[in-house]
């Protein structure tokens, strides 16, 4: 089926909009404080949106109405770890970062354990983030290609030039207000598709809540036995706690959002606001139930033997009126859009401050760095597109697997790294090197056990049965243990080392180095 002239118009508008917000940030943009940190003078309100719309992914617009439509709610198990997780980052982190005043969040790991440690968090981020950035890409263009046909490649780089382009302008202040107007357009989206299926169900919300309770649609069914080889409750729990507290430590999309807030308070404010995610992630689950009880009423409106994931997509173009659907399209194109440019943004900081700065042209002037920060950053955009690509050539196994191996590896355990240096002022560079290292063997161990049965590499004697989802938590809790013990036959750091950069330590400060001058806030770090 066509793409709809109203709803070209719709789309049109969206994307002139996302594109209008790059040229108008692009102006107050006079050096990399503003391109990298928006000159930390950000509203609180507009980061805590900004980081809502980049955790409102195309998973979550496509895969979650999916996973609903075909089951029940238990993919949702995870996400409820997200408010312990970000109490903990606010109490712990984010004040504390803001008094680092970094830009890149790897600059912790060097002046806790020496430029190694800066290098391995930098390029682990880095290849994480351009291969996730990719797969976005490539996932929201596939049910753009069912609808409408065509060629995958020119869906992959229309949207990855229009995300590409206002970000290259207008940096993380044209990230965090596009961001803001994208989580509208997504929340808008869900919202439309849930009055649309209402209006058209015999009997309404009520008789959908009542039809999908008796149905178990709304069960978050999961075992509560204690396996961790297994999708227990406990797996869900230990993978959506680690993951959410390794990201609010060390994701420097998060970090560059901490140090964007214009004060203290706005900045924790911020970081609570993701918590939103949980009714807005319900909301598209509960698409995947509205969708499930209007194709048991129209089972003649649904093709035969199209996938879960597709369903959203078919509903939106063959069900919703014209314009309506255009806007809900352009939801589609903003959830990739807001995941993509926070990334690339993050990405080029990291890149630029982690290596260029410090290694190939150490002593320029800012305008030069920003210069090469637009450059790096529209390079990211082009292997962006690439990665996209070469992923739309693979098959979907394939791509799975990749997907485990890559997000396992990369993962790295920076989360146990961060919380070594952060939480134990023992703890040394030594002793880090060799809790690194045994962790990337851990992580290696457990991805090749879990890819075994396709691959065959390991004997069944040693083979872990440890679930995919739990594999960066084994290599977070291996990285932490082995730290701490390795550090305890070394010699512990100064407390010059120390000042600034433990919690035990945080108000310390050097006695010929300051490394912060503190935010000016009402909030004290507690």
């Amino acid at each position: 089926m066509g793409l709809r002239f109203e709803d070209a118009i719709a789309i049109a508008l969206y994307v002139a909009a996302m594109v209008w917000l790059g040229w108008r940030s692009q102006r107050r943009i006079k050096g990399t404080e503003g391109y990298f940190v928006g000159n930390r003078a950000m509203p609180g309100w507009a980061v805590g949106l900004s980081i809502l719309a980049t955790a409102i992914s195309s998973v979550t617009f496509l895969a979650m109405p999916g996973n609903s439509y075909q089951g029940n709610w238990s993919r949702y198990v995870p996400g409820l770890m997200l408010p312990v997780a970000t109490l903990i980052g606010v109490y712990f982190f984010v004040v504390f970062y803001r008094r680092t005043r970094f830009v890149s969040a790897y600059q912790y790991f060097e002046k806790r354990f020496g430029n190694w440690g800066r290098s391995y968090a930098s390029v682990l981020f880095s290849i994480g983030s351009l291969y996730r950035i990719g797969m976005v890409l490539y996932l929201m263009s596939i049910p753009i290609k069912v609808l409408f046909g065509g060629n995958i490649l020119s869906i992959i780089v229309f949207t990855g030039i229009v995300a590409t382009v206002y970000t290259v302008m207008g940096g993380l202040e044209a990230v965090i207000w596009t961001d803001v107007v994208q989580g509208g357009v997504l929340i808008l989206g869900g919202v439309l598709t849930i009055a649309a299926v209402f209006l058209d169900v015999p009997g309404g919300g009520a008789e959908i809540i009542q039809r999908a309770s008796e149905a178990g649609k709304f069960d978050m069914a999961a075992s509560f036995e204690w396996s961790l080889s297994r999708e227990t409750v406990w797996v869900f729990v230990l993978m959506g706690l680690v993951s959410n507290l390794q990201e609010l430590a060390t994701d420097q999309t998060k970090v560059q959002r901490y140090q964007a807030a214009k004060t203290d308070k706005g900045a924790i404010g911020a970081t609570l606001t993701v918590i939103a995610c949980l009714p807005v992630w319900a909301m598209f689950m509960f698409v995947g139930t509205c969708l499930w009880a209007y194709y048991s009423d129209f089972p003649n409106l649904l093709p035969a033997g199209i996938k879960a994931d597709y369903v959203y997509p078919h509903f939106i173009l063959t069900q919703m009126p014209t314009f309506v659907a255009g806007l809900v399209i352009s939801a589609v194109l903003a959830a990739a859009m807001s995941s993509v440019d926070s990334s690339m943004n993050g990405s080029s900081a990291a890149l630029l401050e982690d290596f260029y700065k410090r290694h190939l042209a150490p002593g320029r002037t800012d305008a030069h760095y920003l210069r090469v920060a637009r450059a790096i950053t529209a390079a990211l955009g082009i292997l962006m597109m690439v990665i996209a690509w070469a992923l739309s050539l693979l098959n979907a196994d394939t791509i799975l697997e990749m997907w485990i191996f890559i997000n396992a590896v990369v993962a790295g355990g920076l989360g146990g790294f961060f919380l070594l240096g952060f939480l134990f002022p023992h703890a040394n560079d030594r002793g880090a090197r060799i809790g690194v290292a045994v962790g990337v063997v851990a992580i290696l161990w457990c991805t090749l056990s879990h890819l075994n049965p396709q691959l065959g590499l390991l004997p069944d004697g040693m083979v872990l049965r440890v679930h995919p989802y739990l594999i960066g938590v084994v290599g977070n809790v291996v990285v932490l243990l082995v730290g701490i013990v390795a550090s305890l036959f070394f010699a512990r750091p100064t407390e010059r080392q120390l000042a600034g950069m433990t919690w035990w330590t945080r108000d310390r400060r050097p006695e010929r180095e300051v490394l912060a001058t503190p935010v000016q806030s009402g909030l004290r770090q507690h």
